[in-house]
């Protein structure tokens, strides 16, 4: 069995990444809201454990956009694949739960199903772990989207306007992951 555990540590060291390249006029806002820099964001990000699932090919960027479904038949085509990976799949499942709204009990309803349909080798102490990476995804999109707001990059899509609308929740939540005290008013 792969090493889900350093699936995550990757899946962080890649945000570490991603904060660290950001422009600087998103970094310093970043700072004044409460959010760590790169440095900091990883010794946070490294007290964090997921437990060890056998690994699986990933869509990684799951969402209702990249599912086409066909006119007359019960099936459905995933598009867009340039972020495909091999890892956990609990989280692809919480990613795209992040990323698509979805009212509570579709989102119950989706992880019941989800762990009931896969072997146990995939989704062991899944109801632990997907609050791990679901508090990754909150973090990642605590920055992602500030990013947008500062450049307007994406602005456009309806799903990145949502996102970035509801950025003062997405702040909170990754500021309660991170367990650090974070400042949603000011960005008002």
């Amino acid at each position: 069995m792969a090493d889900a555990g350093g699936f995550f540590h990757r899946l962080c060291a890649d945000l570490v990444r991603l904060v660290a390249g950001l422009p600087e006029e998103s970094q310093q806002l970043a700072r004044i809201l409460g959010l760590p820099e790169a440095g900091r964001l990883g010794e946070i990000l490294s007290r964090f454990r997921v437990s060890e699932r056998r690994p699986a090919l990933l869509h990684g960027d799951l969402h209702p956009w990249n599912l086409v479904r066909h006119e007359g038949h019960p099936w459905l085509t995933l598009v867009d694949w340039q972020m495909a990976l091999v890892g956990d799949p609990l989280y692809d499942l919480v990613r795209h739960m992040h990323l698509t709204l979805t009212r509570p009990e579709t989102y119950k309803r989706m992880f019941r199903r989800w762990a009931v349909q896969l072997d146990g080798e995939f989704t062991h102490d899944w109801q632990k772990d997907r609050h791990v990476y679901r508090g990754l995804e909150f973090v990642r999109s605590a920055y992602v989207d500030l990013n947008r707001l500062v450049t307007g990059a994406g602005l456009g899509a309806p799903y990145v306007r949502r996102a970035v609308d509801s950025y003062g929740r997405t702040l909170e939540a990754a500021g309660r992951f991170l367990r650090l005290p974070v400042r949603p008013a000011a960005i008002a």
